[in-house]
């Protein structure tokens, strides 16, 4: 599970085992150590909701040094099953917003030499587009 945060907005980018994992209802977590104390973590997790009493979009919260994103289980079973891409919400507070989004990682355009990346989906546009950029 990769991770990026950049102004207003959390993105995730998932395996094809990850995805499988959270469609079954199981949670995914990582922390990254951002000081020498084991308090000094971020804790982030992503946690698919088995009853979610109606709710329908994704959420994140953030409490005690761990951000957790958490949507209804059947939203990953529908992901998993599908051919979508991601999913995205925004969520808007009277303080603010941020905007969620899950992706499915995907293989790049321009795969550098000798560079594996196990369990990622095929990219629709691979050999489609030309990519310049390193």
């Amino acid at each position: 599970m990769k991770l990026r945060i950049h102004k207003d907005s959390i993105r995730f980018r998932f395996t094809r085992q990850e995805v499988e994992t959270l469609s079954g209802g199981q949670p995914l977590e990582e922390r990254v150590a951002v000081g020498p104390s084991p308090q000094q973590a971020l804790v982030y997790r992503v946690v698919p909701e088995i009853d979610v009493s109606g709710r329908s979009g994704i959420r994140a919260g953030f409490e005690s040094n761990t951000l957790t994103v958490t949507a209804p289980k059947q939203i990953f079973q529908a992901w998993h099953d599908g051919e979508q891409l991601a999913i995205e919400e925004e969520q808007i507070w009277t303080t603010g917003k941020v905007r969620i989004l899950l992706e499915k990682d995907m293989q790049r355009l321009n795969p550098k030499e000798g560079e594996e990346a196990p369990g990622i989906y095929p990219n629709p546009l691979f050999g489609k587009v030309r990519c310049d950029h390193p």
